[in-house]
C-alpha cells in the first residue's frame, strides 16, 4: 500500500490546485481567436469539445447527475460514454458562453469544496477506482484538466505548461493513483522493484515492488530506476505518449535492470 502522504491530500492543497488549474485553463483559452476553437486537438474533438468536457464533468458532479448515473457502481467506460453525450449539449455554443460556463462551474466547484469539513472530504467512498476520498477525486479532476490543457497546447502548436510549480499537483495525483489504476494492470507473474523519480520536482522517489504489490516512499532496495520530467511521465500515464518513444528522445531514462521498468511502464496508466 502507498505511504499515507502519497494519497491523503490536504484540503488547502487541493483547493489551491483546483483554483490555480482552472485559472490557467481560462487564461489559455481566453488567448485563442474564435477560429482556433474550431481546430481539432484530439481525435473527434476540437478545442470546443475539450472545453465542453470540462464543463460537463463539473456540472455532472455538482448537480448529482453522476450519482444518478450510478457513478460508484459503473466502470469508467460507462461514465466516459455518458460524458461524450453531454459534451454534445455544450460544444457548439458561442465561445463567450463556453468561457463563462467554465468560469462559473469552476467557481462553484471551489466554493462547494471550501464549505465541506476536511474530515468529510477525507472519508473514503466507493468509486470506479475503488474506495478513495473526495479530495482524491478532485485532484483527479485537476490532473485531467492539466492533461486536456496539454492536448489543446499540442494541437495548436503552443508551448507546454510544464513548469515545476504547475505540474507538481498533477504529479502528486499520478503518484496517488498508481495503486488504483496501474498496479492492477501488472501481471501477477511480474517480479522486481522499480524506483520512480521526477527529475524536476522535489517529491521523494517512490518504490514499486512488483512481486508483493507494495508501493510507496518506504519501498526501498530497487535496482531499477525510472527518471523523467514530471510532465513527460504524466503524458505517458495519460496515454498521450508512448514511453519507448519518450525514452528514445532522451527524455525518460531507465537505469539498472530494464525488465521491471518495462513491466511497470507498459502498465502505467492514470486517467
Amino acid at each position: 500500500m502507498p505511504a499515507p502522504s502519497l494519497g491523503d491530500f490536504d484540503k488547502a492543497e487541493v483547493l489551491d490546485a483546483l483554483r490555480a488549474q482552472r485559472a490557467h485553463t481560462l487564461a489559455l483559452l481566453e488567448g485563442l481567436t474564435p477560429a482556433r476553437w474550431g481546430e481539432p486537438v484530439l481525435p473527434g474533438w476540437r478545442v470546443r469539445e475539450v472545453v465542453a468536457h470540462l464543463i460537463t464533468t463539473d456540472e455532472g458532479a455538482l448537480t448529482g447527475r453522476l450519482l444518478r448515473l450510478g457513478f460508484s457502481e459503473r466502470p469508467m467506460s460507462d461514465v466516459e460514454a455518458w460524458n461524450e453525450t453531454q459534451v454534445g449539449r455544450w460544444a457548439d455554443r458561442p465561445v463567450p458562453a463556453l468561457l463563462a460556463a467554465l468560469d462559473r462551474w469552476g467557481g462553484r466547484m471551489s466554493r462547494v469544496l471550501a464549505m465541506q469539513p476536511a474530515v468529510l472530504l477525507r472519508r473514503r467512498l466507493p468509486t470506479p477506482f475503488g474506495r478513495v476520498s473526495s479530495l482524491w477525486l478532485v485532484m483527479l479532476r485537476v490532473y485531467d484538466e492539466w492533461v486536456h490543457g496539454e492536448d489543446v497546447r499540442r494541437g495548436l502548436g503552443l508551448a507546454s505548461d510544464d513548469a515545476p510549480e504547475r505540474v507538481r499537483p498533477v504529479a502528486r495525483q499520478l503518484l496517488a493513483a498508481l495503486p488504483q489504476q496501474t498496479l492492477p494492470r501488472i501481471s501477477p507473474s511480474a517480479s522486481g522493484r522499480v524506483e520512480v523519480r521526477f527529475e524536476d520536482l522535489d517529491l521523494p522517489p517512490v518504490g514499486v515492488d512488483l512481486d508483493g504489490r507494495r508501493y510507496g516512499v518506504a519501498v526501498t532496495g530497487a535496482g531499477t530506476a525510472i527518471a523523467a520530467p514530471a510532465g513527460a511521465l504524466i503524458m505517458v500515464a495519460a496515454g498521450r505518449d508512448v514511453w519507448r518513444e519518450v525514452e528514445g528522445a532522451g527524455t525518460l531514462r531507465i537505469t539498472g535492470d530494464r525488465a521491471p521498468a518495462e513491466t511497470f511502464l507498459d502498465a502505467l496508466r492514470v486517467v
